[in-house]
């Protein structure tokens, strides 16, 4: 890149405020800064790797003011509070330094160097990176070698050191090229359509979490006049779609999700019935401190947040995002930790059995670049990771990538790739988010006109979408009175043995929902005192397009002569040796058996009308056999089971059709004494 000054298509700025002057004419950048205290900054976004060698130089002359002030070279900042400078003054002495924050420190402190002119005929200033090396170059001369200080951000420029004028000739930089790795098939040709007034408001509107069946945004708002306690601070919001597809007046949910702090939300569970917050809260709603919490959805409202423990967790930058996935057992995190490579990275933390998630671990240097990561967001397939970067080559100040999960470490991800001009502009895109559907995307980015955080929402392509899942709803009911009950849904994948997640139903209606990704045969179930939580089972491994399936859970009270069916046992076509996906099944048989030493129940085996009947009945006896022996060697006693075959009797369906009679084909247990 070379910057001549012939124009100003970078968007320079140009004007006069707070006794600082700049203009782009005669091409050159001619800057005045009148006040005797401070530093004064000039920034444009340019994307450098600082992980690889780079050369950024400029040439400039001082035109007035004193002697003893300098201009500088900006580079790896986000603006004047965290950037690296190179300073050189008409005066003959130079510096390296840098900003963080409020800390100001020096990388190589004012020193006299004969290399630079000070007739006030044009120096030529050099920031040259090699290897693990920064040399400082003053008109072709090395004045002093640094460690390559740690980049903020993409933006570079200029500094302008009290009361000083100058005029800069250009600004180049040189670094092999790299292109932008683009995702295949991204949004062409599509509209980022604002949300309109009714979401975006005159402050900043940002962090958007849509919910997962795509019908409610949650987002924060700051400042606003309507916000809790201290309306400059961020407030929880949300908006429900309407049946004509837009978006319904914003609405503060109040305390207890709002106080007085900061309060954001992180992460809706796809039930919509649990909430991860920003913040810690005090029992009577009052704010804490940092870190993050979890409200349940009652009968009457939100309750008070409750602290979520993570195990070792600091973050050294004033900034914090985070993203919880579907299953509610790994939680995504940018944050500024000790190994991180750039000044924030994305870390990943396994909930804990008592509910606390553990010490985070960083992702990977195939995600984690040099700069900054920020705003994730896992998608409902639990692979899909959505983030925003400086640290890639992108289209503005940091644009929006995505990435496919490879295993279950959480640390091996295929390359980032760029979601496309169409969704990344030339200034800063972040916290995207998308529902189960993938049809839209919701995310920030910056108002062209009044330059504040706005939500906008694109419509999205096969290449950029999640894979696909099945959006799972139904009641929790009693099978009995047919009454809701509210208590936990749990879903497992039956081929790997293991529990992948878990929701709550509603308190008032029992409703539940719950997002299975493709390729996995899963079981879930209802679990209550006093029920046995009968499973139901879904096959995704030939799941081509995202789909919905509407399926009551029945808890069966225990009581002596019910009978409940096992609907996650499985045999091959005409066999009887239990499949392993079954194995999740009969161990929950097993675990009801060993609590209540008393009950005694028969295994009953039943096929379809398809054979003749004495075969079918000899299927059925070894199958249930089968099931009674793999009772027995897992410890409960012979006496305590009855195993009967009773082939093609007792259907529960017509078998006239395929799915009545995979219906038929069925084991039960009927709880004989108890």
């Amino acid at each position: 890149m070379r910057e001549d000054f012939d124009d100003n298509r970078r968007g320079w700025d140009v004007g006069t405020r707070d006794g600082v002057g700049a203009e782009v004419s005669d091409g050159r950048y001619k800057v005045v800064k009148n006040s005797p205290r401070g530093e004064w900054f000039f920034l444009v976004d340019e994307y450098i790797n600082y992980d690889r060698d780079f050369d950024i130089s400029t040439s400039f002359r001082v035109t007035g003011g004193s002697r003893d002030h300098s201009v500088g070279i900006v580079w790896g900042a986000v603006n004047a509070e965290n950037a690296n400078i190179f300073s050189v003054s008409s005066a003959g002495n130079f510096k390296a330094w840098h900003v963080y924050g409020q800390a100001i420190a020096d990388l190589y402190p004012w020193s006299m160097s004969g290399e630079i002119k000070t007739d006030g005929s044009t120096n030529v200033m050099e920031v040259r990176k090699r290897g693990s090396w920064i040399s400082l170059v003053v008109n072709g001369s090395i004045v002093a070698t640094i460690e390559p200080p740690m980049p903020f951000g993409g933006k570079i420029g200029f500094s302008l050191g009290r009361r000083i004028a100058a005029e800069i000739d250009y600004l180049e930089v040189r670094q092999d090229s790299t292109s932008i790795n683009l995702a295949p098939d991204h949004p062409v040709n599509v509209v980022k359509e604002s949300l309109g007034t009714q979401i975006n408001s005159q402050g900043a509107d940002l962090s958007p979490v849509i919910s997962v069946d795509g019908k409610r945004l949650w987002f924060g708002r700051y400042p606003h006049p309507q916000n809790i306690g201290n309306p400059d601070g961020e407030d929880v919001w949300y908006s429900d779609r309407k049946k004509d597809g837009s978006w319904g007046p914003a609405i503060n949910p109040g305390p207890p999700l709002n106080n007085e702090g900061a309060n954001f939300i992180i992460s809706i569970s796809p039930d919509g019935n649990t909430a991860l917050v920003g913040n810690t809260y005090y029992p009577d709603g009052r704010p804490k401190g940092t870190g993050i919490s979890m409200a349940t959805r009652t009968d009457s409202g939100w309750t008070v947040p409750v602290p979520v423990e993570i195990d070792n967790y600091y973050n050294r930058d004033r900034y914090v995002e985070m993203s919880l996935d579907p299953s509610g057992r790994v939680l995504v995190m940018a944050v500024s930790r000790r190994d991180a490579n750039g000044r924030r990275d994305l870390y990943v933390s396994f909930r804990k059995d008592n509910g606390g998630f553990g010490e985070p671990v960083n992702m990977g240097p195939v995600i984690n670049s040099w700069g900054n990561e920020n705003s994730p967001f896992i998608a409902a397939d639990g692979m899909t990771l959505y983030f925003s970067t400086d640290g890639f080559k992108g289209y503005g100040g940091s644009d929006i990538f995505m990435s496919r999960r490879l295993d279950d470490t959480w640390r091996s991800w295929s390359i980032p790739m760029n979601l496309g001009p169409a969704i990344n502009s030339k200034e800063w895109d972040a916290y995207y988010t998308v529902p189960a559907k993938g049809d839209f995307a919701y995310l920030c980015g910056v108002d062209p006109v009044t330059k504040s955080a706005d939500i906008f929402r694109v419509k999205l392509t096969e290449g950029v979408r999640p894979r696909p899942v099945v959006l799972v709803t139904g009641r929790v009911l009693d099978a009995v009175t047919k009454k809701p009950i509210t208590t936990q849904v749990v879903y497992e994948s039956l081929t790997k043995r293991r529990t992948t997640g878990d929701a709550r139903s509603s308190p008032t209606t029992g409703e539940f929902t719950i997002s299975l990704p493709s390729g996995d045969l899963y079981g879930f179930r209802a679990e209550a005192p006093g029920y046995y939580p009968v499973s139901e089972q879904l096959d995704t491994r030939k799941l081509g397009s995202y789909s919905e399936l509407r399926r009551d859970l029945l808890l069966v009270p225990i009581n002596a002569g019910t009978t409940i069916t096992l609907k996650n046992v499985f045999f091959d076509s005409g066999k009887w040796d239990l499949r392993e996906e079954s194995q999740p099944e009969l161990d929950r048989l097993v675990s009801f058996l060993n609590k209540d030493a008393a009950v005694r129940i028969e295994v009953a085996g039943y096929t379809d009308n398809v054979g003749n009947d004495a075969d079918n009945i000899l299927l059925s006896q070894h199958r249930v056999d089968a099931v009674k022996a793999y009772l027995i060697d897992k410890g409960i006693a012979d006496a305590r089971l009855k195993a009967v075959g009773y082939g093609k009797a007792r259907p529960v369906a017509s078998n006239a059709s395929e799915e009545g009679r995979q219906r038929n084909r069925r084991v039960e247990f009927k709880i004989v004494r108890k």
